[in-house]
């Protein structure tokens, strides 16, 4: 990797904390879907190797991973579902 592309890099991840994602949650989800389908395309294909492609690739894998832990993980009820079941 090249210092130019950490430094981008660390402008970008700048810029995109300054966003509300709850508020943009729709649009991040269509950036995360046209992502993911363009490392699905060049997951595979030996020419296409580019630092940038393998990175997504390993970043969208990582957030699918956190998601099924995270829906894994048993559901603790709330306080107004627990009172009354003693």
């Amino acid at each position: 990797m090249i210092a130019s592309d950490n430094v981008l890099r660390a402008k970008e991840l700048e810029a995109y904390e300054a966003i509300e994602l709850d508020r943009h949650s729709e649009i991040v989800r269509l950036i995360l879907a046209e992502v993911s389908l363009l490392t699905d395309k060049y997951r595979y294909v030996r020419r296409h190797d580019v630092p940038h492609i393998r990175e997504l690739v390993g970043l969208v894998d990582l957030l699918w991973q956190d998601v099924e832990m995270h829906a894994a993980r048993p559901r603790e009820p709330a306080l107004h579902e627990e009172i009354g079941t003693y």
